[in-house]
C-alpha cells in the first residue's frame, strides 16, 4: 500500500471521529489495521483509543502490552492528556506501561541529534534554488519529505530536517524556537559546503508548527531567505503579538509568504489570516489560499501549491 493511501485512511478516520462515529472509526481501524505494517505504531495508538472510548478496556490493554512487546511505544503526553484514554488513565497496568513509554523517552531524549534528509534534482546546474521544509509537530523527516519531493523534478534542492526534540517514538517537535533555528543554521552551512546553493534563492517551508517555524524564522531573518510556503501554519498567541514590533524595527526586503491553510483548519486558518494581516501592514506581500474542506492535513494536491506558492516567492 502507498503511503498516500495510508493518508486517505487517517483522513477518513478523523472524519469519522470529528462526527463522533465511533463505532464506524473503530471498524474501519480494525479492517485495515493488518494493511500497513509500516504504520503498525499509529494504528495501534488508534486502536487503543477506540477500544478505550467504546468501553473495551481488556482490549485497550492488551493492545497496549502488544506495541510495547513489540518494541513500540508513544508519548507520554498523549498518554497523559488524551480525553480518548481517560477510562484507562487510573488503571495501575495503564500506568505501569505509560511509565515503560516515559522511560523510554528519557533513553531517546539522551541521544536524540537533528537530523538531515536531502533530495536533489537529477539534472544539474551552477547552483541549486533551495527549500527546507520541516515537518508538523509529532512528525519526522520520513513522513513529511513525499509531500514536498516533487520540487526536485523542477530543480529545487529539498532539505527536509528533522528537530532534535523528541516527544515520542519518531515524534519531534520545534517547540523550543531557539533550538530549532540553531539546528536549520547548521544545517544550511553543511549543506552549502556540499552543494553549490543559490543563496539569493533559499525558501523556508513547513507544516504546522513546523510552518510557523517558517514563518518565524522568514520574519526574524534567521537565515538569509527569499520567502515562505507554509501549510496550515501555527504561531503562539504572543508570537503573533510580537510580530509588529519586529517588522517596524527590522522589515526584510523583498521577502515574500505563500500560506495553505483549510476553512476546517479554525485556529490555523485565524493564525493565517492574522500574519497575512500583519505582512501586508508593513508592505510585505503574502498570499493566502483557504482551501474549502480542509482539515488540519495535507491536501491530495499538495505539490502543486507547493510549486505555486515557490512561483509567487520568486515574483519579487
Amino acid at each position: 500500500m502507498s503511503e498516500l493511501t495510508f493518508y486517505i485512511l487517517q483522513e477518513q478516520l478523523m472524519e469519522l471521529y470529528n462526527a463522533k462515529e465511533y463505532s464506524r472509526a473503530f471498524e474501519l481501524v480494525e479492517q485495515e489495521k493488518a494493511s500497513f505494517p509500516d504504520h503498525s505504531r499509529e494504528i495501534a495508538y488508534w486502536r487503543l483509543c477506540m477500544h478505550a472510548r467504546l468501553g473495551k478496556p481488556a482490549e485497550a490493554l492488551h493492545i497496549f502490552r502488544e506495541a510495547l512487546d513489540r518494541g513500540e511505544w508513544f508519548p507520554p503526553k498523549w498518554l497523559k492528556d488524551d480525553p480518548d484514554l481517560a477510562s484507562l488513565q487510573q488503571l495501575p497496568e495503564f500506568q505501569e506501561m505509560a511509565e515503560i513509554c516515559l522511560q523510554r523517552l528519557k533513553e531517546a531524549q539522551a541521544n536524540a541529534q537533528p537530523e538531515l534528509l536531502v533530495r536533489k534534482p537529477e539534472a544539474q546546474q551552477e547552483a541549486f534554488p533551495l527549500l527546507i521544509a520541516m515537518h508538523g509537530n509529532t512528525g519526522n523527516m520520513h513522513n513529511t519529505v513525499e509531500h514536498w519531493s516533487n520540487v526536485i523534478t523542477h530543480n529545487w534542492l529539498l532539505a527536509v530536517p528533522q528537530s532534535s526534540q523528541i516527544v515520542g517514538q519518531d515524534a519531534f517537535v520545534w517547540d523550543e524556537r531557539e533550538i530549532g533555528i540553531n539546528e536549520i543554521r547548521e544545517h544550511l552551512t553543511k549543506l552549502s559546503r556540499e552543494y553549490s546553493i543559490d543563496p539569493g534563492r533559499v525558501v523556508l517551508g513547513g507544516f504546522s508548527m513546523g510552518g510557523g517555524q517558517a514563518i518565524w524564522m522568514a520574519l526574524h531573518q534567521s537565515i538569509k531567505t527569499r520567502g515562505f510556503v507554509v501549510l496550515g501554519p501555527y504561531l503562539r498567541e504572543a508570537e503573533l503579538e510580537a510580530l509588529p514590533a519586529l517588522l517596524a524595527s527590522q522589515k526584510p526586503a523583498g521577502l515574500r509568504g505563500s500560506i495553505l491553510v483549510g476553512d476546517k483548519d479554525t485556529e490555523c486558518l485565524k493564525i493565517s489570516r492574522k500574519v497575512v494581516e500583519i505582512m501586508q501592514e508593513y508592505d510585505l506581500p503574502c498570499e493566502i489560499e483557504i482551501r474549502p474542506s480542509l482539515d488540519h492535513s495535507y491536501p491530495p494536491d499538495f505539490a502543486e501549491y507547493v510549486l505555486k506558492g515557490l512561483a509567487f516567492i520568486e515574483q519579487g
